[in-house]
Formats: structure tokens, sequence, C-alpha cells
């Protein structure tokens, strides 16, 4: 690959990353949409800056060297609110939030006495490219890429909290948790090779150094990759017509709520809830909610969590991943479909992919789906002798 085709892929990224800011700006009402787009529209700068990254280019345009070292300092901020978002452990804009930006002020602050010289003493700067170029591995710089990693951990921190909290997710869940961690590991790996080739840079190791600006095309990934699941999968981010907190996955209900008495009311609704899950066998649909039900019901899914909780004691997904879970061993105890896979057999039972089934399995039986085909193998051939 000969430069001049990668700063074409490089000019094509910025491209591609304003066309996609402009959508999420004026085309999505997605949370944390506009958010996405700043961190978008900042690639985009730093990429047509990566593009541009020569002399004559700088000493035409003075004003815009060393934008790059400021730049990357918004995106761990942006990043870990944008996490913050999908994640709804924040709704709305906070003083925490506001205090991400420290870092960014005051190195703004440290770097505006450059930025005020006129354009020709930056020129007389950039004349002398090579001390130019040295300058840009200094100890400020070397911290800017200790912040990318503290945002970042921080960032996989709320992501893993989230995982653990949602365990029992619906299927829009899914794709949200499946995509932001995807998107996070894949910032991170960005973040560590960026890392080495600064510093194989700033020590003079050749064959790392040279991977400079190579490894941008990493960015580009990022962004047409982003463009394809944010277009084909809008439920990664939560509506914002949707209620706070995390959707649909109500606790276990607390001693004070399960001494609440039960009323006739929600004793018919729990039945009629059981004859669907039992008759009809409505677990076995794929991403079953709450609203599912209580349109079954013609009721409203408060109330149906409501005779869920008190009357079974259970919250919607544990009550209805029982009945799945059950379908599932009662299969493979009998022998039944031995034709399906273990993933087959769950998904007839209305499990939506490998990952839920096998977090659901191991968190009610405390082994793996093949574990347990395992013990039931030998149980089975120890009835048999």
């Amino acid at each position: 690959m000969n430069i001049g085709l990668l700063q074409i892929l490089l000019f094509a990224g910025c491209i591609q990353a304003i066309l996609l800011a402009t959508y999420l700006f004026f085309h999505s009402a997605i949370r944390g949409s506009r958010l996405f787009g700043i961190l978008l529209l900042l690639l985009a700068i730093h990429l047509f800056l990566v593009t541009n990254d020569r002399q004559e280019f700088f000493m035409q345009f003075p004003h815009l060297l060393h934008v790059t070292w400021l730049v990357p300092s918004l995106y761990g901020p942006i990043i870990l609110i944008f996490v913050r978002r999908i994640t709804r452990y924040s709704l709305k804009s906070s003083l925490v939030e506001w205090l991400y930006f420290v870092p960014f002020v005051l190195l703004a602050a440290y770097h505006m006495p450059f930025y005020l010289l006129s354009a020709s003493e930056k020129q007389a700067y950039i004349a002398d490219f090579a001390l130019s170029v040295k300058d840009d591995f200094g100890l400020i710089n070397q911290l800017v890429n200790v912040l990318h990693v503290t945002f970042f951990s921080a960032s996989l921190w709320f992501y893993n909290l989230y995982r653990k909290k949602i365990l029992n997710y619906a299927a829009s869940e899914e794709t949200r948790l499946l995509w932001l961690g995807n998107f996070l590991w894949i910032n991170l790996a960005i973040v560590c090779v960026g890392m080495a080739v600064f510093y194989a840079r700033k020590y003079n190791l050749p064959v790392v150094g040279s991977i400079y600006p190579y490894h941008f095309l990493g960015v580009i990934f990022l962004i047409y990759w982003s463009a394809y699941k944010l277009i084909r999968q809008p439920a990664i981010f939560q509506s914002e017509t949707e209620e706070g907190g995390f959707a649909e996955v109500s606790e276990v209900p607390s001693t004070q709520e399960a001494a609440r008495p039960v009323t006739e009311q929600q004793r018919q609704l729990a039945e009629g809830i059981k004859k669907l899950m039992e008759e009809e066998r409505l677990y076995r649909t794929a991403g079953l909610a709450l609203p599912d039900v209580a349109a079954k019901l013609k009721s409203n899914k408060q109330y149906v969590s409501e005779a869920i909780n008190l009357v079974f004691g259970k919250n919607f997904y544990d009550f209805v991943n029982e009945y799945r879970l059950k379908e599932f061993t009662n299969k493979l105890d009998s022998q039944e479909d031995q034709n399906l896979t273990l993933l087959g057999i769950a998904s007839n039972a209305g499990f939506n992919s490998k990952a839920t089934f096998n977090a659901v399995f191991k968190k009610h039986y405390g082994m793996t789906p093949s574990e347990y085909q395992r013990e039931n193998s030998n149980v089975q051939k120890t009835k048999i002798k």
C-alpha cells in the first residue's frame, strides 16, 4: 500500500465519520446519539490532520499545528459519558461528568501560549519540521496516553457492571450489550497499538514505528463498523421514550413488597400468565418482554410485573427463563431432538442467543449446558447398566 492510497482511505474515513455524525444529529432520537456524533466529528478532524501530516500543509495552515495534541484528550471523557448514557447509569449531565473534562481544560490552558502565537511565529517553528515532530513525544502527550488508559478502564468497569446487572436481559438489551462490549474492546485495541507506535517513534524503534500512520486504519474500521451497526441495529441505544433505569429488568421483590397482600385481581392475572406459559408456551417466543405478555392479557406491563413479583416471587425474566430451562432439560433428559445441537434445543425453547442461554443456565444450575449434558449422559448409562 503506498501513501497515496492510505491518504485516500483516511480521507474516506473522514467523510464517513461526518456523514454518520450528521445522521445521528438530525435523524436519530436514540439516547447518546449526539455524544457519539461529537466523537465522530472529532475523529474526522483527527483523521484529516493525520492525512495531511506534512510540513508544506502546516506551513500553509500553521494554526492547525498541534491541534492533534488536544483533540485526543476529549475521546476518553466522551466515550465514558456515552457508556454511562446507553447503560443508563446517568441519563442527564451531572457535575461529575463535567469534571471528566478537567484534564482537557488543563491541557488547553497549557498549550494556549502556543495556539496564540502568530502565523509567522508558527511557520518559523515548523521550518525545523524534525524538531516540531520531536516535540510530539514530550511528557504532556505521554500524559494523554495515561488519560486514555484511565478513561477506557473506567468505561470497561461501567460496561462490566452493566453486564452483571442485566444477566436476564431481553433481545434489545443483549444487542446493546454485545455492541457496547465490542465497541470498547476495539477502541482499547486501537489505543494499545497507538501507544506502541507512539513509544516506538519516540525511541526510534523502526519496525513498530514505521506502522505510523497505518495504524489509523483501525480508526477507519471502527467508523465503518459503527455506521453499519448503528444503522442496522438501532436497538443498540436506549430509545428516548423508554423509562430510565434498567429497562424491564425488575429485581426480586423486597421483604416489604413480598409481605404486601395479593389481591384477587393479581391472582387472576397470575393465572392468566401461567396459562400463557404452560398452554400456549409463550416463553418460546424469542425476546419475549413484559409488554408482549401484557398485550396478550389486555393489561399493562406494570400490573403483569407486580402479579409475577407478588404471586410467584420472581422477576419477569427469571419467571420466563425457568420455563425455557425446564423445557430444555426435559428434552435433554428424555433425549428428544437428538438431531439438534444444544443451542438448537435452547433456541426452540425461546433463548435468542448462545450468550444469553449459557449465562442463564449457569446462573440457575451452577454449571454449563455441556457439563449438564455430560452428567446427564453418565446418569443414562448408569440406568442402562
